[in-house]
């Protein structure tokens, strides 16, 4: 569980670094779901493993920096590797920044990027913590003067060269491996759907 209280000391940082939310005029809390597809990982034997598509669980808080909106986004994966057992689970803390376009009135895009970093826990990899990055873009459509439904797309990678060789168990749980990563970026994309308020 360490990689929990690391994740929540970030989290708790990544809050006092921002304190222009505290004197925003407008804050935005964006809760989404959606489906990550996962990319796979390189071993040095030039085997591949491959990291299930799962539901993912998402939260950004942003507030307005002209031309558009600087934040925080908080994603969450339980999954599992194929082939392995054990679970997989990634939480994603980024901080992003993004531009905003207006081409109707009840209709906005964005587009923006983000960077921070991802906390793992899984049985082939030792390393708790990836630095990640990310591109995103979407729509929003105003329901109300605080409401919108947002559709979202966004490609988070993450740099996993590790070069250690790591012990892990197959489905059965009578058999071992060794997994030796050998990669230096592995993929997700995510399909989000939402609600965003405004306040």
């Amino acid at each position: 569980m360490r990689f929990v209280s690391r994740f929540i000391s970030f989290g708790l940082l990544s809050c006092l670094t921002i304190p222009s939310f505290a004197h925003a005029e407008n804050i935005y809390v964006t809760p989404t779901i959606g489906y990550s597809y996962s990319g796979s990982i390189n071993n040095d034997s030039g085997n591949k493993v491959s990291v299930n598509n799962s539901a993912n669980y998402n939260i950004a808080i942003e507030t307005d920096l002209e031309p558009g909106r600087v934040g925080i986004f908080v994603s969450h994966q339980n999954t599992d590797a194929k082939d392995l057992a054990g679970e997989t689970q990634f939480t994603y803390l980024h901080f992003q920044s993004s531009l905003r376009f207006q081409p109707t009135q009840q209709l906005e895009s964005y587009f923006g990027a983000s960077l921070g970093g991802t906390f793992a826990n899984a049985s082939w990899t030792e390393k708790e913590v990836f630095f990640s990055g990310g591109l995103f873009g979407g729509a929003e459509y105003e329901l109300s003067r605080n409401a919108k439904i947002v559709l979202e797309g966004r490609w988070l990678g993450n740099v996993v060269k590790s070069n250690t060789t790591v012990a892990c168990t197959l489905p059965s749980g009578n058999e071992t491996c060794i997994v030796s990563i050998d990669s230096e970026l592995f993929s997700q994309f995510q399909t989000n759907l939402g609600l965003q308020f405004s306040f």
